[in-house]
């Protein structure tokens, strides 16, 4: 693969075609990626110090298999091209790796580049990058499912949201005697749409602020170019509320075959009292869930509370810096960490009013304040919830007198929770509470969580733990927000960050039913599992799943006798896994497996199922039974019990790479850890230059030896797991 760099807005329109092709094979033929989008952007707002990238295939006359656009920043450093107009950037790629050749190819010498606003689902995976990027979070943004019908989807909103909405709607009929609601989507009509959108945004605060749209400046141009141009193949709408002979609130929308986008939204201020921006958007969605149904409605902002009661779903936007060595990316890190970390430097704030940031020693404690904890526990993996925290601390830490929770709340509720376990006294360490029972680290928040929220718990963490030297969070899911934010959030206290790889993590997709699953295994395994679970059957072997509670300690005993007569050295916490199993038998998360041979367990697994996640947690088999691959045949038991009455959609194996779990599974993520060292302090300047040379003598021992492959940084606590 080769680069080529062009004058952007001279270039552009050569490439339009090819740049669409991509679009359109790599991410649908996204509209903010659409050459009728960009276009008019380099036109209206490039500067001229503007490159269209070019990758090919095969050189000069290759196969155009990338593109996207970028400045320089000076210094060698690089950006992508997004004028604040464009809510996010086009990266045309199937593989971020090779953004890593774009930097030698640039003018100069390109140390870096940073690519502003990018949408995980729309663009190519940032996984692989780890050791070479720095990813930080940009913004929440939202969207509606398309697939839903209105009232239902009307219904699932907070009943705030709901009877301020019917105030208004009363209000609105009571001064006013009604409203219109009218779509504009002729290219005839996008001129004059766009010009009385910017009379009314001229008069708000944006007119005053100089940032309206307007019919003379260069935005009203921008805006009624693109909208023409997508009209032309009915992929636009102007959308006008009108009171009376009054517009009192207009929308822009660009769409494709999949997508809704809403560009720019304003209203009338004078009629704030009716809230007619909030009136015309419960008519929008109800116009696009009715009539372009399984579209999806993106908002593309950065979401405030209030607007994320009206979505379904929401996703981080991000940024990414790359970086043409791991060496710059290492040195960035730290030079960023002392230059926050010097005294005037810009520090975190204080909390939003009436919030507190404190600490605790126990979730009870929480409690009997009387704040609420509940809307913590949403995701999927068991390890994300409150109950998770709570069993590792009664079974695992109990006494334990470093066990903290810090904790950010308002005056009802913990809207932000980080577990974590103070140790050392020599080297002062703050780490995740979890140990080798912890698949997946994260910490909690409720969906309403302030944006800062883990940048203030861990300068309260820095300081509660005066003079700490480590902090280390893991394992981590590499591509989630929690791991993002922590990161930069790390650096953004004056502390220096470092991403390690942890275990790799086999998991299935599931797709359709059992049989279907099985047609895509080995034939090696198929034949394997028939021949043995015959045998097993003729010699009256029984399979089942246990899941009542009522049964939870028959199959607790059953688990531990196969425990004690397997392979496995025995539990260093043996009350923790009955009472797991008690926890989820409660909770109806419980897919205990016994395999049962002449009246005696001989196989048992701990699955759990959760949100549509089905997770193998423990399995053990009877030594004395191996000949009967009781392993085996309980394995695939569970898995046609979870596929075909369970409907989930993953199962997943949770830590480690061990061969057999290739054998059951099809997809391989990683799990990632971040470890960062206080500066400011002798022994953390020790261990962070220690962290500084090991990755240095790493890297040039991958160099030395050019045919190995190299494998990512591993932390000492997960060399032997």
């Amino acid at each position: 693969m080769t680069w080529e760099v062009h004058a952007a807005r001279e270039a552009f329109p050569r490439f339009a075609g090819e740049w669409d092709r991509l679009n359109e094979t790599l991410f649908g033929g996204h509209p903010f990626f659409d050459s009728r989008f960009v276009g008019p952007l380099l036109k209206h707002f490039a500067t001229g110090d503007e490159f269209l990238c070019i990758e090919r295939s095969d050189g000069p006359k290759g196969r155009i298999t990338g593109a996207l656009i970028a400045q320089p920043q000076g210094y060698g450093r690089w950006v992508s091209f997004r004028p604040s107009q464009a809510q996010i950037t086009a990266v045309l790629l199937d593989d971020a790796e090779r953004l890593a050749t774009l930097l030698p190819a640039l003018p100069g010498f390109a140390w870096t580049i940073e690519l502003i606003a990018i949408d995980p689902r729309f663009a190519p995976c940032m996984e692989k990058m780890n050791r070479t990027a720095h990813v930080s979070a940009q913004a929440y943004t939202i969207g509606i499912d398309g697939a839903l019908a209105f009232d239902g989807y009307w219904s699932q909103r907070p009943k705030n949201l709901r009877a301020n909405l019917r105030r208004y709607f009363n209000r609105l009929d009571q001064e006013f005697g009604g409203f219109s609601l009218i779509r504009h989507a002729r290219p005839e009509d996008m001129d004059e749409a766009v010009t009385r959108f910017g009379t009314i945004e001229s008069s708000g605060w944006k007119g005053k602020a100089g940032t309206a749209v307007a019919p003379d400046n260069t935005q009203g141009s921008f805006y009624a170019e693109i909208m023409e141009s997508f009209a032309h193949a009915g992929q636009a709408a102007v959308y006008e509320l009108r009171v009376g002979d009054r517009l009192a609130a207009s929308r822009l929308m660009i769409e494709n075959a999949d997508l809704s986008i809403i560009l720019k939204t304003t209203y009338d201020e004078t009629l704030a009292r009716i809230a007619p921006g909030r009136l015309q958007l419960n008519r929008v969605i109800e116009d696009r869930l009715t009539n372009h149904p399984g579209q999806t409605l993106e908002f593309y902002t950065n979401a405030t509370r209030d607007q994320r009661e009206w979505a379904t779903f929401g996703c981080t936007i991000l940024n990414v810096q790359i970086f043409r060595r791991a060496f710059f990316s290492t040195a960035f890190a730290v030079l960023k960490s002392l230059r926050n970390a010097l005294p005037g430097a810009s520090m975190p704030g204080e909390p939003p009013e009436g919030v507190i940031v404190d600490t605790c020693t126990g979730l009870e404690t929480l409690r009997e304040a009387g704040l609420d904890l509940s809307g913590l526990s949403r995701e999927k993996p068991i390890e994300a919830s409150t109950e998770w925290f709570e069993l590792l601390q009664r079974s695992v830490f109990a006494g334990d007198a470093g066990v903290r929770y810090h904790y950010m709340a308002d005056d009802k509720r913990v809207t932000a929770l980080l577990p974590t376990r103070h140790t050392g006294l020599r080297v002062r360490k703050i780490e995740a509470l979890g140990n080798f029972y912890t698949s997946l680290y994260a910490p909690l928040k409720t969906d309403e969580s302030d944006s800062d929220a883990l940048k203030h718990l861990l300068a309260h963490v820095a300081a509660h733990r005066g003079g700490a030297h480590l902090m280390r969070f893991a394992p981590m899911d590499p591509d989630s927000p929690a791991f993002y934010e922590l990161y930069d959030h790390l650096l953004a206290i004056g502390w220096t960050p470092f991403r390690f790889f942890c275990f790799g993590n086999w998991y299935l997709k599931i797709e359709r039913n059992w049989e279907d699953y099985l047609k895509h295994r080995s034939a090696n395994l198929r034949s394997r599992i028939k021949r043995k679970t015959r045998r097993f059957t003729e010699e009256g072997g029984v399979l089942e799943v246990v899941s009542d509670p009522r049964r939870v300690d028959e199959a607790i005993s059953a688990f531990q006798e196969v425990y004690s007569a397997s392979w496995k050295i025995p539990e260093p916490f043996p009350e923790f896994v009955p009472a797991l199993i008690r926890q989820l038998a409660s909770s109806g998360a419980l897919r205990m497996g016994i395999a049962w041979l002449r009246g005696r367990p001989v196989a048992a697994q701990l699955w759990i199922v959760t949100d549509s996640t089905a997770s193998i947690y423990k399995v053990a088999y009877h030594e004395g039974f191996a000949s009967y691959s009781p392993g085996t045949v309980l394995t695939a038991h569970l898995m046609q019990h979870v596929i075909d009455r369970d409907r989930v959609s993953e199962v997943d194996f949770l830590i480690g790479d061990d061969d057999y779990k290739k054998i059951w599974m099809n997809h391989r993520r990683e799990r990632w850890g971040i470890v960062a060292y206080n500066p400011l302090t002798f022994i953390g300047c020790i261990l962070l230059l220690r962290e500084m040379l090991a990755r240095w003598v790493k890297s040039v021992l991958v160099k030395a030896e050019p045919h190995a492959l190299p494998q990512p940084e591993s932390h000492p606590s997960f060399k032997d797991k």
